[in-house]
């Protein structure tokens, strides 16, 4: 099997920290975060729960079929104040719980109409909106704030606000958004309003509307917004219990995070502004078609009114509001404002906007973004784990698989963490995952590739394939520059070669010497041997180097036996051939060596000395004087664990030794 690939751990902590350090520094670029909102609208609309409309909000829409319908009856828009009254006069009897008004009644009317056959003054017309909210004594009107960067600031002042439902007793922080003016209902209708809200709706720089600023201040007072002071009629919340405290705002015992962004202030300075995500319950209609909240046209109760003062069954029954939240605001084309949001099935207007607000107040459902620390541990946790993949996986596309397998798990998980309520941030994350695998990438070409090409380089025609695929897997196994083993040298003389070169030309004799090197080549590969030299006409073979082999004496004394085989092999095809053949002489040593890289800076050679080198090579040259082929050392048949046919040659002294080595002979079985 093959040795387990070894990597510095160094280039894992690096990858995983680069990887890391470099997505989080991203995070910071504008285009970055626009990449995170784009993923976010894509959470939202995965996780929207249109199948499922709140049965506590209803819409009544002055939709284009409103506006042509009345018309005739009143002229056109906008309608006398009447026309308000008497939809509110008919929610009220149907036992609405909230009237939240997403009109403006900024100033009194000062015209004349009529109604059927009966003149009326924009004066009593007013009177009876009043008369109308202070009876249902459950009615939220509307009040507009300036956008800061539209108001001249020497002309930033705020009108008197006397009213009951403009004085709220909020609690307040720092990052309250500041708005320079508030245009509320006219002083009579604020004073009969059971609430008064905003309707401040801000995009995000990318276009789609995401947030809300629950309330605002003006001056020294604050302002609930139109969907948060209908939730407190609804739930009975006193003023005081709501308020924004450390990043949240609190609403009896509700709390909504608040995300704090930067926007500009009407003196061009940078302003904090806590505004709440809104927890989209669906686009104004789901996929079959069916809205996300119950819906009335205008017209219609406008009419069933007529017709209930008139003692005919109402087209629409008024108990069809009991108990509800009913939200009255103009969806016509041209008269209100549209928001791009984040599904993709096109705008929605306000109204419906305010409706999905109202819906997560009432359910408790928010939206908050992750905790910094854990956006980090994140994003280090993608990078480690993409890191410890390429750690251990010897090819790239395996990284990659496992970087995919990181990223799907990323994305279920912020998927599934979403449809809690909270915010995971995927695009720095995902960075980081992708930085991951192009440093492994790059470290496996840059470092390791140079590092395998070094061994092929050296080892390509030298080793057997399966050695050499295990250098290419871990070139340390290598040991390049030098290591003692232990191992096993087996040194393979031609004789007969002096003749074979008296007697053919050298074409003749360099390609028959070809031929018995590439056979014999073959032999020690398929043994695991490693081709060390060929010095004249003589092979040196090792075994035990550059990858360790437990059986090197073994595979060196089979590499012999085969090189015989071979060779006697090679001879009969000469012999047919009318060639000359050649005999061989083969001496094996065992013991420790010095093997690795041996020369210049600029010529090198991988090979190994020692005495049992030496030993070796004055072996093979003993086969002359004992007529044999192959002679093995003691140290070789001591380590030898398989069985030959071995005999004794006694003992010698060979040159450069002083004491005697036994030597044997191995003959074919």
């Amino acid at each position: 099997m093959p040795t387990p690939r070894k990597r510095n751990p160094v280039s894992f902590a690096g990858i995983t920290g680069a990887a890391a350090l470099l997505a989080l520094a991203l995070g910071f670029l504008d285009l970055v975060r626009t990449i995170e909102l784009k993923t976010y609208d894509m959470r939202v609309a995965s996780t929207a729960r249109p199948e499922a409309p709140s049965d506590a909000i209803t819409l009544v829409t002055i939709d284009d079929d409103s506006i042509k319908r009345m018309e005739p009856i009143v002229g056109r828009w906008p309608w006398p104040r009447l026309v308000h009254a008497t939809v509110i006069d008919y929610l009220a009897a149907g036992g609405a719980k909230v009237i939240a008004y997403d009109i403006l009644f900024a100033e009194r009317d000062q015209r004349r109409f009529m109604v059927g056959d009966t003149e009326w003054t924009g004066e009593e017309s007013d009177a009876a909106l009043v008369e109308s909210t202070a009876k249902a004594g459950n009615v939220v009107h509307a009040a507009e704030v300036a956008s800061a960067e539209l108001i001249d600031p020497s002309k930033a002042v705020a009108p008197a606000l006397d009213a009951p439902a403009l004085n709220q007793p909020f609690r307040t922080d720092p990052c309250i958004e500041q708005r320079p003016v508030l245009t509320p209902p006219f002083p009579a209708l604020a004073a009969v309003s059971r609430g008064i809200g905003h309707t401040l709706l801000v995009l995000d720089a990318d276009g789609p509307l995401r947030r809300t600023p629950p309330l605002v201040r003006v001056g020294e007072r604050a302002f609930a917004s139109l969907p948060l002071a209908a939730t407190m009629v609804a739930r009975g919340i006193p003023p005081e219990s709501v308020g924004v405290v450390v990043g949240s705002l609190v609403a009896g015992d509700s709390r909504v995070p608040l995300v704090v962004a930067s926007i500009p202030d009407y003196e061009r300075q940078d302003l904090q502004a806590c505004r709440a995500l809104i927890p989209w319950r669906g686009p104004a209609q789901n996929a079959a078609g069916h809205p996300t909240f119950g819906a009335f046209s205008f017209y219609a109760l406008f009419r069933s009114q007529q017709e209930i003062l008139e003692g005919v069954t109402p087209e629409v029954d008024p108990a069809a509001f009991k108990g509800q939240i009913v939200i009255v605001g103009a969806t016509a084309q041209g008269l209100g404002d549209v928001f791009t949001t984040p599904f993709a099935e096109g705008k929605i207007p306000g109204p419906e906007v305010h409706a999905n607000v109202i819906d997560g107040l009432l359910n408790n459902w928010t939206m908050a973004p992750a905790p910094r620390w854990q956006a980090v541990a994140l994003t280090v946790g993608a990078a480690f784990l993409v890191a410890l993949a390429g750690f251990f996986a010897p090819q790239a596309w395996i990284t990659g698989v496992a970087a995919a397998a990181v990223a799907l798990a990323l994305g279920w998980i912020a998927v599934a963490q979403f449809s809690r309520g909270a915010w995971i941030p995927v695009t720095v994350p995902g960075l980081a995952i992708v930085f991951a695998f192009v440093g492994d990438l790059a470290w496996k070409y840059i470092v390791e590739g140079r590092e395998k090409r070094q061994v092929k380089k050296l080892f390509s025609r030298y080793v057997a394939k399966d050695v050499y695929e295990q250098l290419l897997a871990d070139p340390s196994l290598a040991a390049l520059g030098g290591a003692r083993r232990h191992m096993t040298v087996l040194f393979s003389d031609v004789r007969g070669f002096t003749t074979l070169s008296e007697k053919g030309t050298p074409e003749t004799v360099v390609g028959q010497l070809n031929e018995y090197f590439s056979r014999m080549t073959e032999v020690l590969f398929e043994h695991r041997g490693t081709l060390d030299k060929f010095v004249g006409d003589m092979v040196m073979g090792l075994f035990g180097a550059p990858l360790a082999d437990p059986d090197h004496a073994d595979h060196a004394v089979q590499t012999a036996l085969a090189m015989s085989r071979a060779l006697d092999a090679l001879n009969g095809e000469w012999q047919r051939a009318g060639r000359a053949t050649l005999d061989i002489g083969i001496g094996i040593n065992t013991g420790d060596m010095v093997a690795g890289n041996i020369g210049s800076t600029t010529i090198m050679s991988y090979t190994v000395i020692g005495d049992a080198v030496n030993l070796g090579a004055r072996l093979e040259s003993l086969n002359k004087d004992y007529g044999t082929r192959i002679i093995i050392s003691e140290a070789t048949r001591a380590a030898l664990k398989g069985r030959y046919d071995i005999h004794p040659l006694g003992d010698v002294i060979v040159k450069g030794k002083t004491k005697p080595v036994a030597i044997f002979e191995v003959k074919p079985s």
